[in-house]
């Protein structure tokens, strides 16, 4: 077998981050992992047990990577059936800039209530923070999106009095150190500025946003939702260390597919940080180079990397010094 050019690593590794992203996609959408987020992040869930949410308020099948958030583009059932589908939509698209999916997305009831309240649920799993954009405006544009959506399926003509509140909740992977096992919560609040007039709090409460950034299990504390989601999206955690702690502090049993999912994204993840390391000593093979003018075999000498490797850091280096 030829050795791998940068090129043909770089398809790899993205690849890689790909399954990694569906793996993840598919352990929050398990019900009962969404009945825990439902618990800790959604109010009007507070009171209930885990297993009435995950059974009773739940509605359908959680949508994965299957709705359109932009108004502009076909949800992936439509275009496959080339009709309208009733229901909500799990992703919004744009036209100019490609298909935009939610990650999940579904409705859920609030039980006990003289009237049904239904909330449209979006969660998001995001590997980092490190984004081109503030990600707090994007997860407005969604909460904005799934309230607008709602025209024409929830409600018609001027019954805004209709219209479901909307979460999205962002789990971020790979945070900073000091934004490790955190929370954080956007919500519409009144305030007063001229006079006490008082609305309704439910005609204005619409839209929430939660951050929830993860971390190190060790260090969630008494926050088990937090302590929950890092054990279960953690590449270091080996499968069976995961079924054991899921199973035994969050009676969630790990059945087959949730299994093979987390075996998954430990291999996975192995394989990024890998590469992720041996692109940084890449990068540290051409500083030596360029701060000591020395050639790539005595920059690799004063690095004393190992010999067998040499030929794949030269390859690395050349990829990365043509694109520069």
């Amino acid at each position: 077998m030829t050795e791998q050019t940068g090129v043909a690593k770089t398809i790899d590794i993205a690849d890689e981050e790909a399954q990694y992203d569906s793996c993840a996609k598919k352990l929050l959408s398990n019900r009962l992992i969404l009945a825990w987020i439902l618990k800790e992040c959604v109010l009007e869930f507070k009171q209930f047990s885990i297993s009435r949410i995950a059974n009773h308020c739940i509605e359908g099948e959680p949508q994965v990577s299957e709705i359109a958030v932009d108004q502009d583009e076909l949800d992936y059932l439509e275009e496959i059936a080339d009709k309208t589908i009733e229901g909500i939509n799990t992703e919004d698209n744009s036209v100019k800039e490609g298909k935009v999916l939610y990650d999940i997305k579904f409705s859920a009831v609030v039980p006990d209530t003289k009237e049904p309240v239904q909330l449209i649920i979006n969660v998001e799993a995001q590997k980092s923070d490190k984004t081109s954009y503030p990600l707090i405006k994007r997860a407005i544009y969604y909460v904005s999106r799934m309230i607008s959506a709602q025209k024409n399926t929830v409600f018609t003509k001027r019954h805004y009095e209709k219209i479901r509140k909307v979460y999205s909740i962002w789990i971020q992977m790979k945070v900073d150190k000091d934004k490790r096992n955190t929370i954080t919560s956007y919500e519409i609040a009144e305030n007063q500025i001229v006079g006490n007039i008082q609305e309704n709090v439910s005609d204005y409460d619409l839209l929430r946003i939660l951050m929830i950034r993860l971390g190190s299990a060790d260090e969630a504390g008494e926050q088990s939702i937090l302590r929950l989601l890092d054990v279960l999206l953690s590449t270091n955690t080996q499968p069976e260390e995961k079924k054991e702690i899921l199973e035994r502090d969050f009676d969630i049993p790990m059945t087959a597919s949730m299994s093979e999912e987390a075996n998954i994204m430990c291999n996975l993840g192995e394989g990024i940080r890998e590469e992720a390391e041996f692109n940084s000593t890449t990068k540290s093979i051409i500083s030596v180079m360029d701060s000591l003018n020395v050639d790539i075999e005595r920059a690799m000498e004063i690095l004393k990397l190992n010999p067998k490797d040499y030929d794949s850091y030269r390859e690395n280096v050349d990829e990365m010094l043509s694109v520069k």
